[in-house]
């Protein structure tokens, strides 16, 4: 009897520890899918955050050569004899968002988007008809005649 008892106390305390490590097994498993979703998480915010930034790069990088493109052609214009003509045509958007290009003295400035950063190059050569803003979508034509340079929209 004492021994039947006695196995009957050592299945007990086997069937009580196979009980806690299967409770332990399972804590520890959701520790780990904690940490895991966690860890997640914040891959999941800087890779946003990162892709963010990049995106805004991009958008000003651009509306910087748009910038660039407009300023060395009236530059160009300058710098060569009288009867110089080219045509461009501004892009309606730039990446999405509205944007605003003006000219005035020697100052070119694109606003991009509109009401957050503008972005400005200096002019070599001075516009005639100024101070000129450019309508998104249009087509411009910059002239040299008698040692002047216009621009007018076409």
């Amino acid at each position: 009897m004492q021994i039947v008892i006695l196995v009957k106390l050592v299945e007990i305390a086997y069937v009580v520890v196979l009980k806690m490590k299967k409770s332990q097994v399972g804590i520890e498993f959701l520790y780990f899918v904690g940490i895991a979703i966690v860890i997640l998480l914040i891959y999941l915010g800087l890779s946003s955050t990162y892709l963010s930034f990049t995106t805004a790069r991009k958008d000003k990088l651009t509306a910087i050569n748009l910038l660039e493109q407009i300023r060395n052609e009236v530059n160009l214009a300058g710098r060569v004899e009288n009867g110089y003509s080219r045509t461009i045509k501004l892009p309606t958007k730039i990446n999405g968002a509205n944007y605003n290009l003006k000219i005035e003295g020697r100052e070119i400035n694109i606003e991009f988007p509109v009401g957050e950063n503008t972005y400005a190059r200096i002019l070599s050569t001075d516009v005639n008809n100024q101070p000129i803003t450019f309508i998104s979508g249009n087509s411009y034509e910059i002239k040299k005649e008698n040692q002047e340079v216009t621009i007018n929209q076409k």
